[in-house]
């Protein structure tokens, strides 16, 4: 009997809430269609933002197919999400380049966008306002291609308040992402 009521009790609680991590700051960017995105614009949806760029030789694709995969597995679970890349490499990564990335890697751009602007802004969104590491530029020759970037998925609330870090190369993490989405999407 007591194991029944503690049992019951148990069954009612509610899962603990997401902490708030920081809020999503300003922002106006091109998308890969020329359209200019600002973050007031997502408010109301639950999303998740991702730094990469184009020419990236190293982390940008593995980041890119999680964005992908994370994006059909949201689309075949019914939870409502939206995804935004952010190019950290806007002098190459015109909406013409973005797009045809987001084409090689069978993005539907219905939900989600690629996104550049000036390398300043980019730099304040990265690092001021996801709290994610951004440094140097485009440079051929240099390791990374010269810029470094954070890896991390960050989940964003309908308020624009920043909820999650999740580590790329972590299947649990991409698995728990999609949770958390789900729990804020309902």
């Amino acid at each position: 009997m007591l194991f029944a009521l503690f049992a019951s009790a148990s069954a009612c609680r509610r899962e603990p809430e997401l902490p708030t991590l920081g809020r999503v700051p300003a922002f106006g960017f091109l998308n890969q269609d020329g359209k200019r995105v600002e973050a007031s614009e997502l408010r109301g949806a639950v999303w998740v933002a991702a730094f990469m760029f184009t020419r990236c030789p190293t982390i940008c694709p593995r980041i890119t197919r999680r964005m992908r995969a994370l994006q059909e597995r949201a689309s075949k679970e019914a939870v409502a999400l939206r995804l935004v890349s952010f190019s950290v490499d806007p002098d190459n990564d015109t909406p013409d380049a973005l797009r045809d990335y987001a084409r090689r890697f069978g993005a539907d751009t219905s939900t989600w966008s690629f996104v550049t602007g000036d390398s300043a802004s980019m730099q304040k969104v990265s690092v001021d306002g996801f709290k994610l590491a951004l440094d140097g530029r485009a440079d051929a020759g240099a390791e990374n291609f010269g810029i470094l970037h954070g890896s991390h998925l960050v989940l964003v609330d309908r308020e624009l308040a920043i909820r999650g870090y999740y580590r790329t190369e972590d299947d649990q993490a991409m698995s728990m992402l999609l949770i958390d989405a789900a729990r804020l999407a309902r």
